[in-house]
């Protein structure tokens, strides 16, 4: 049979819900038994408690694929989860309990009628043990392994696993004592196997499950989503009126999905679009300064350095492409925005995606138009820039090819800048090579032999 840290590595590895359904079918007995003690013996409570743990595993689920066993890691998960609860509902007394406790019970050893007097303060006193001997305890005396599977998950032999078991045992019995609690070991293991874990409800094994892996699912959804849009732009895998649609899809899709299942996740996603759109901008701007191998214009000779005006249109003369990073990113940041708005709003919160992206449409719409205006404004004078370089020296820095492509470096207003070129007659030119513009077409610069 498949041990749990394999499944559990198969859902990481390969995505499978079916093995992670598996694993919750598993230990969904020891998480709502631990739960449902923790919480004063309230069922929905536990079944709350039960479903956090789970789609905390499946969000960590990468995190834990090198330890040989997660059972530990479920049950300390499942404390912390409970005590937030029980805290959040005002139902935990524990020292009440405790106080009641240590006045009643007397006897010396334990037995089956003082499992109720055990409840309350067992989860206490494991979590007070080390995690190596909580694991001994758990494994032998919650999940009825025997010896050899231990020693193999733990890495050592049965005996060695016999051992560990017993002085565990000792220890929690121990601290029971220091409660008030007397029993021998022996007792307090036949007690634990047989009360510690108790059977889920019908149906709950599968609904955690599936509330887990779509919940943890939906965490990710909005980061993904907009990263690889961002990352086929800028590796132009698609064109950037592509990108954008795909941008936009998502968001809508993402946002009427969220708004049905909860406002709080909705809320939560809408942060992330805030977020991943001020990163996009931020890369945006910062890729904006670097040259098509990735780096810095930096001159050859340190002098100051630019390049020719790039960004043109289909007519190969300078142009603004309103769909591209700064848009993009605008919308994203300003449905982020303008979602965790909406979705404060008693009124307005079902409807928050719709009104997001209308809103952040408009908004990115109004940016591109800027943009548009201000270039326009400055077009005139790059054009003529542009025009008066034909007849002007240069100096080849990459080599031209035959027939191909090659890098130029030239001084305009006493700033040097570089530029693609061709040779007219399609020759090769050797770097240091003195040359002439001829002419530009678009960001294409054509030259000839001085």
């Amino acid at each position: 049979m498949t041990d749990d840290a394999e499944l559990l590595r198969r859902y990481v590895r390969d995505r499978s819900e079916p093995a992670f359904a598996e694993l919750v079918q598993r230990q969904a007995g020891l998480v709502y038994s631990a739960a449902l003690r923790q919480v004063g013996g309230d069922t929905l409570l536990a079944q709350d408690v039960s479903q956090t743990v789970f789609i905390d595993l499946a969000r960590k689920a990468a995190q834990l694929t090198d330890r040989p066993e997660i059972t530990s890691w479920l049950y300390t998960s499942t404390r912390f989860v409970a005590l937030n609860a029980v805290r959040a509902n005002r139902r935990r007394q524990t020292r009440e309990q405790e106080a009641h406790l240590m006045q009643e019970i007397e006897r010396p050893a334990l037995t089956e009628a003082d499992w109720e007097k055990v409840r309350p303060l067992l989860d206490a006193a494991l979590c007070d043990l080390p995690e190596q001997d909580r694991s001994a305890v758990l494994m032998r005396y919650f999940e009825d392994q025997p010896f050899a599977a231990m020693g193999a998950k733990l890495g050592i032999g049965e005996s060695s696993a016999r051992m560990r078991a017993e002085r565990a045992i000792d220890k929690l019995r121990s601290g029971l004592a220091l409660k008030g609690i007397s029993s021998t070991a022996a007792a307090l293991g036949l007690v634990l196997s047989t009360h510690a874990v108790a059977a889920p409800p019908a149906g709950l094994a599968a609904t955690l499950a599936g509330g887990a892996l779509v919940k943890s699912a939906a965490v990710g959804a909005g980061t993904g989503v907009f990263l690889k849009a961002y990352k086929l732009y800028a590796m132009n895998k698609v064109s950037t009126g592509v990108a954008a649609a795909v941008t936009v899809t998502a968001a809508g899709v993402a946002s009427y999905e969220v708004d049905a299942a909860a406002s709080s996740t909705a809320f939560f996603i809408y942060a992330v679009c805030f977020g991943v759109g001020i990163v996009f901008a931020l890369l945006s701007v910062f890729l904006g300064h670097l040259g098509h191998d990735g780096h810095a214009d930096v001159g050859h000779d340190h002098a100051p350095q630019g390049h020719a005006e790039a960004g043109f249109g289909t007519n190969d003369m300078p142009g603004f492409e309103p769909v591209g990073p700064t848009t993009i990113a605008t919308f994203v940041t300003a449905f982020g925005g303008l979602g965790m708005m909406f979705n404060q709003s008693p009124s307005l919160h079902r409807l928050s995606g719709v009104l997001a992206a209308a809103g952040a449409l408009l908004i990115a719409a109004f940016v591109a138009w800027g943009f548009a205006t201000v270039f326009r404004w400055t077009q005139s004078s790059s054009e003529g820039r542009i025009a008066e370089l034909s007849g002007a020296a240069a100096t080849v820095i990459t080599p031209i090819p035959v027939g191909g492509v090659g890098e130029i470096a030239y001084v305009q207003a006493g700033t040097r800048y570089s530029a693609p070129a061709r040779t007219e007659d399609a020759t090769a030119l050797p770097n240091g090579a003195s040359v002439k513009i001829t002419r530009v077409i678009g960001t294409q610069f054509y030259v000839t032999a001085a």
